[in-house]
């Protein structure tokens, strides 16, 4: 029943999500969207940072089967408010591709159970991922409507900052756990302490996404999307320096962690969904959705596989969990950077690649310099 209940609540989460990103696109003209974006962003993070801490506090005073029934009166004020929205958004009807959902279905469901297991059930699942994979692609690109439009991966764009979206998903997913398990078993430090640390980069995310939301209404939302990138990369670099730093620059890398959620959200969702057509739009909020999500199960694989690797069977206690646990964080740590700076090299790239405008001048005097060969590359890519 509590399985049920969990993929009831993951359908629904999801079904809100792309529907989401839809209205505000459809609703806000490019000048406003990304504040809309910022707003939305904004008021998810607060939910965020008051669900742990209130569930917490009515878990502690009554019981945990409570925690699930607060949430049907919110539900109940949501349907109401939505009841009274008179006006509908709706996209061109396609029909629904359901042999190619049945596998999309069953491929991630394959995918997300192999990932955060890896033992040898886990291998097999993954194999069969594989499998399954294949068939899904050959199904798609033979029906005229697939539930996957690998049109829109032709553009390079769009791909970046999808990738993008992943990769900030994949670092901050697993960071939260690795910071988790190194102040409370490495540091020794008490849970209450722990929480306080890890909802820095909450608030901060709230105040920042409202601001990098309006800043995409004038800057390029790559450049923005970039620099938040940055800051994701910088606050990895100081986790991987975890065991060696004093205890105040975990709080800075949390505030630039924060800062880097905060700054990136609005300005790539408004850059993604903007790359495509109007009756692409749900298509495309699935796949930046599906990215986002695929981050956090790809990330969560990856260290339990690390952990595996070198806590493996031994016993758990100071002698053998500090420093493997310390190993595995740097590991995965390491991972992030990797992750982080790549996803910065190609939004600026993106930017640079696709819509600069370059230097007459500059232009000129390479021109004067380069041998014969090279100025007929470069009339060739100048040329208007």
């Amino acid at each position: 029943m509590f399985l049920l209940s969990r993929l009831i609540q993951g359908f629904t989460s999801a079904s809100l999500a792309i529907s989401l990103y839809v209205m505000i696109v459809e609703e806000f003209d490019d000048n406003e969207l990304g504040s809309a974006l910022g707003i939305v962003s904004s008021a998810g993070y607060v939910g965020m940072l008051i669900a742990p801490s209130f569930m917490g506090f009515v878990i502690y005073l009554l019981n945990w089967e409570l925690a699930f029934l607060i949430l049907i009166p919110i539900i109940a004020i949501l349907l109401i408010l939505l009841n009274k929205i008179d006006y509908e958004w709706i996209t061109e009807k396609r029909p629904i591709d359901n042999k190619g959902s049945l596998i999309y279905i069953l491929l991630m469901i394959l995918f997300s159970y192999g990932m955060t297991t890896l033992d040898d059930i886990g291998i097999i699942f993954l194999v069969i991922c594989l499998i399954f994979l294949v068939i899904f692609i050959k199904v798609e690109r033979s029906v005229p409507e697939p539930i996957f439009n690998f049109k829109l991966v032709r553009n390079v764009k769009y791909v970046i900052g999808n990738y993008a979206a992943m990769a900030t998903y994949f670092t901050t997913t697993i960071t939260i756990t690795a910071l988790s398990l190194h102040l409370q078993y490495v540091l020794d430090i008490e849970e209450y302490i722990v929480g306080m640390v890890l909802i820095i980069a909450p608030i901060i995310m709230i105040g920042m996404s409202g601001f990098s939301g309006r800043l995409s209404n004038r800057i390029d939302p790559r450049l923005i999307s970039g620099v938040a990138m940055m800051f994701l990369c910088i606050s990895s670099i100081i986790f991987f320096f975890l065991d060696f730093i004093p205890f105040n620059f975990i709080l800075v890398a949390c505030a630039l962690q924060g800062a880097g959620n905060g700054l990136f959200s609005a300005p790539n969702n408004k850059y993604v969904l903007t790359l495509v057509e109007e009756r692409d739009l749900p298509d495309a909020s699935s796949v930046l959705s599906t990215s986002k999500e695929f981050g956090k199960i790809l990330s969560a694989g990856i260290f339990t596989l690390i952990l595996a690797v070198f806590i493996g069977n031994n016993d758990l206690g100071p002698e053998h969990l500090d420093p493997l646990l310390i190993q595995s964080t740097n590991v995965m740590m390491f991972i992030c950077i990797l992750v982080t700076f790549s996803a910065t090299v190609l939004l600026f790239y993106s930017k640079y690649k696709y819509d600069h405008d370059p230097n007459e001048e500059v232009v000129r005097f390479f021109k004067s310099i380069a041998p014969k060969w090279a100025k007929k590359r470069m009339d060739d890519q100048y040329e208007d």
